[in-house]
């Protein structure tokens, strides 16, 4: 009887106790103003299409953080507002307890920036979706020259086959996409690679080392204009007509 009264009690006082801290934070919360913003971007260090003076700049856009009572704070106003710039893919906002209002911020990252006819340039992001080109960054990424958006989305794929192979990602400075639906690399040193319309990356890599290789030793890299893959296990270089 006497171990129950105890137990009832140690409950009871137990409870009390988380009440009455429940209260506190409420009361802190009710009194406690936002001081300070503290802004951080995740993968800055590849891209600046974010940078933390930038996303100040937007804030002051939005109205008065710093100052408002917590409990007054619209955070899903303020996240709503950041999502809504074009270079931002995720975002987390919070108050923590020093008064701060944290800001976590993921940037887009661009694949490809997009050249259809006379339409304005956009890049693509890792999800496929657009992006609209930013006034103050630019991207370094292979630009794709198309006709329209289906040969864009012939380009794109090759890029995401080899988006992990750095032979290529460095290699790769534009594709174009012919009518029929074949790509060549301009890249960013030496002749146009011509890889037609069903290529395979490690065939077509294999092919172009050798030949480079064989080329380099030789000395005649610099003589070719253009290159062709297209063809199964084969390589047919152009000379330069001078």
């Amino acid at each position: 009887m006497k171990s129950s009264t105890v137990t009832i009690l140690s409950i009871t006082l137990l409870m009390g106790c988380i009440i009455t801290l429940l209260g506190f934070t409420y009361a802190d919360k009710v009194e406690k103003r936002i001081t300070s913003i503290n802004i951080s971007i995740t993968d800055d260090f590849d891209s600046k299409f974010l940078t933390v003076p930038r996303v100040r700049t937007h804030l002051e856009s939005f109205g008065n953080i710093i100052g408002e009572l917590e409990k007054d704070l619209r955070l899903e106003a303020i996240y709503s507002y950041l999502k809504s710039i074009p270079s931002v893919l995720n975002v987390v906002v919070y108050p923590n307890l020093n008064g701060e209002l944290i800001i976590q911020l993921t940037q887009r990252k661009a694949q490809a920036r997009i050249h259809v006819g006379s339409e304005l340039d956009y890049y693509i992001d890792e999800m496929g979706e657009v992006m609209p080109l930013d006034p103050n960054y630019s991207a370094r990424v292979p630009v794709i020259y198309a006709k329209n958006e289906k040969e864009v989305t012939q380009a794109i794929a090759f890029l995401k086959e080899i988006e992990k192979d750095e032979f290529w990602t460095s290699l790769i400075d534009q594709i174009i996409v012919h009518p029929l639906g074949e790509l060549e690399i301009v890249p960013r040193i030496g002749a146009k690679i011509f890889i037609g319309s069903s290529p395979q990356p490690d065939v077509l890599k294999r092919n172009l080392v050798t030949f480079y290789r064989a080329q380099i030793k030789t000395g005649n890299l610099k003589n070719y204009s253009r290159i062709d893959l297209s063809y199964q296990d084969q390589v047919i270089a152009k000379r330069h007509v001078y």
